[in-house]
């Protein structure tokens, strides 16, 4: 019989944690080797060099991709969180291989551990967003300095008038950051905006 699959578990709320250690182990293809709750202790996992890895993005201390970044090359790394799609795309192009939605079943979750080894882990809707922004390409310096007003909570017109521009120009750059983003609600905008640009 094979090895089971080495797994760590980067969770900040101690019940999830719980239930996806459950559903990681229950076919017995794979062990959870170690769980942390924050970066500071996510970091020290890596020295386990798992041979997977459970992320949630938003964690008491900072951001699950600071994690991504820490872990070795050769651990495969899925994103378990309820963020939105632009999160999920820049853990992706931070080096995570797959995508879960924490309202997945468990053997959804145990499934995408086994199947990770293997390749991309990625439901098809997520897919298609994810390929989308990847051949969008970043955002300008302009739409970056859009998404940061959103995030400050400026509407329209204050983000025109804070930038010297048109209201109907914000509109086109806001267009064009929810093509690129994949998302064309403006709550996972100021979300994003606000992951991505951390308000002093």
């Amino acid at each position: 019989m094979d090895s089971p699959i080495r797994v760590i578990i980067v969770e900040d709320h101690p019940v999830t944690r719980d239930g996806i250690r459950a559903c990681v182990e229950r076919d017995g293809r794979a062990k959870v080797v170690g769980e942390a709750g924050s970066v500071a202790a996510a970091k020290q996992l890596a020295a386990l060099a798992p041979d997977v890895a459970l992320v949630d993005l938003g964690l008491e201390d900072g951001d699950g991709r600071v994690v991504i970044a820490a872990l070795p090359p050769a651990t495969r790394i899925i994103v378990m969180s309820q963020a939105p799609v632009g999160a999920v795309v820049e853990a992706i192009r931070a080096g995570a291989h797959g995508y879960l939605d924490k309202g997945s079943t468990a053997d959804q979750v145990a499934e995408a551990v086994h199947a990770v080894l293997a390749g991309p882990v990625l439901p098809p809707e997520v897919a298609a967003l994810v390929i989308g922004a990847f051949q969008s390409g970043e955002l300008t310096p302009r739409e970056q300095e859009v998404l940061r007003a959103l995030a400050k909570g400026y509407d329209n017109r204050e983000i025109a008038g804070d930038l010297g521009i048109s209201v109907r120009t914000i509109n086109r750059h806001l267009e064009n950051i929810r093509a690129k983003l994949g998302t064309h609600r403006r709550s996972e905008l100021i979300r994003y905006g606000r992951e991505r640009f951390p308000q002093p």
